[in-house]
């Protein structure tokens, strides 16, 4: 019996574009993210979702709620998918982080693995809520098509552990951008394969919709 997970990237949200560090900052989505999102209900109208599973911050949801635009499956709002809690670094202009954090902004840009803002999470403790939420409701849907709305660094380390790697070699997986999917299936014993990873094909269709440049790489909005 094969259990299939999507795990889908938010939209281009207003963080995105006003440049800080959105973390847990509920920011909104944009007039071209709600585009995006328009893209993204094309493109899974012919997944038959059994449940979604959601980070509650507005911008992932509402790209869980776009997902299931065409469907009627439950969305479950569930913080073991919100994005990583950026603690003191949260809310600011991603160019002012190596000035004011200048001992732990080389971390993010240079050393995930060993990355912990001050009153926020380690890079660690996301790696294993995510992991532990993403199997716990893989094990809990078994045979269905699940879906998990999340972020950037949260999915991040999901396809790390998905791949079977160690959060030390977290670098060696992408970036995910504005409304990417990824797929994984499972086996009978909860064993994962990757399908495909990272796939915005629904958005590169439209110049206008591409992902916004981000500040930690020459990669676009990862």
């Amino acid at each position: 019996m094969v259990t299939t997970l999507y795990l889908i990237r938010h939209c281009e949200a207003e963080g995105n574009i006003t440049e800080i560090f959105q973390g847990r900052i509920d920011c909104d989505i944009t007039p071209k993210g709600e585009r995006q999102l328009d893209c993204l209900a094309e493109r899974c109208k012919d997944i038959s979702f059994d449940i979604i599973y959601s980070s509650p911050l507005k911008r992932a949801l509402k790209t869980a709620q776009a997902a299931n635009r065409f469907h009627n499956a439950p969305i479950i709002p569930d913080s073991a998918f919100a994005e990583i809690d950026g603690g003191e670094m949260d809310g600011h202009k991603w160019s002012e982080l190596p000035s004011l954090f200048p001992l732990t902004y080389p971390a993010w840009k240079n050393d995930l693995p060993n990355f912990k803002s001050k009153d926020g999470e380690s890079m660690r403790q996301v790696y294993e809520r995510m992991s532990k939420g993403a199997m716990r409701v893989v094990k809990e849907n078994k045979g269905k098509i699940i879906a998990i709305a999340s972020h950037g660094c949260a999915l991040k380390n999901l396809c790390c552990f998905l791949r079977g790697l160690p959060l030390e070699q977290i670098e060696s997986c992408p970036w995910l951008d504005n409304t990417a999917i990824s797929c994984y299936t499972f086996n009978d014993d909860f064993e994962p394969t990757e399908v495909f990873i990272n796939d915005y094909s629904h958005i590169k269709k439209d110049p206008a919709l591409a992902p916004h440049k981000m500040w930690w790489g020459d990669q676009e909005d990862k």
